[in-house]
């Protein structure tokens, strides 16, 4: 756009021209183009956190040692730190089967927590026959569920339960499988 101050204030003093000729070149260069102001550009940054997967494996097994089942049903109990305990008719005997604790072993992200979750209830089968046993009250010794990997990423603990005997139960070796489930937090 071209404007001419000489034209439009040819009976001004040169003073005033100069002025309004400065004011009007002023009002140019704040009027933006058309279509700046409608829109702008930013930059975003974005990352991620990739972590290592949980590696687990179980260290030892839950093993409920041996036992006598009496004429009333009764429950032998591991705990997560391995203390086993017997109700009703079931008695405990002392033998090579030793009772001990599940131990179930992690590799993962150092310093990142984790939950567990145990099942509800499984069956214990006796070798050669259709005799059972009922496995529940799975119990951890991470608080509330939860645990937290150590600076070299590793981590581990207990799970014990409950075995449910019945009147006369069967003397048989009985074996069973169960799931420990972790997930980061």
């Amino acid at each position: 756009m071209f404007v001419s101050c000489r034209a439009a204030t040819a009976s001004w003093t040169t003073s005033a021209r100069r002025a309004l000729c400065a004011g009007m070149f002023q009002t140019l260069l704040v009027v933006p183009a058309w279509g700046n102001e409608l829109s702008a550009d930013a930059t975003v940054n974005s990352s991620a956190h990739v972590v290592r997967m949980l590696a687990v494996a179980s260290t030892s097994d839950l093993k409920f040692g041996t036992f006598s089942a009496g004429s009333s049903a009764g429950t032998v109990s591991v705990g997560a730190s391995g203390n086993r305990s017997a109700t009703g008719g079931v008695r405990l005997i002392n033998s090579t089967q030793v009772a001990q604790q599940a131990t179930v072993s992690l590799i993962g992200t150092p310093s990142t927590t984790f939950s567990v979750s145990l099942p509800s209830a499984v069956s214990l089968a006796a070798l050669g026959s259709g005799v059972s046993m009922g496995l529940a009250n799975f119990v951890s010794n991470l608080s509330a569920g939860q645990g937290i990997l150590n600076a070299d990423g590793t981590a581990s603990f207990g799970v014990g339960g409950t075995l449910s005997v019945a009147s006369n139960q069967a003397p048989a070796v009985y074996v069973g499988r169960f799931t420990v489930t972790l997930n980061y937090n």
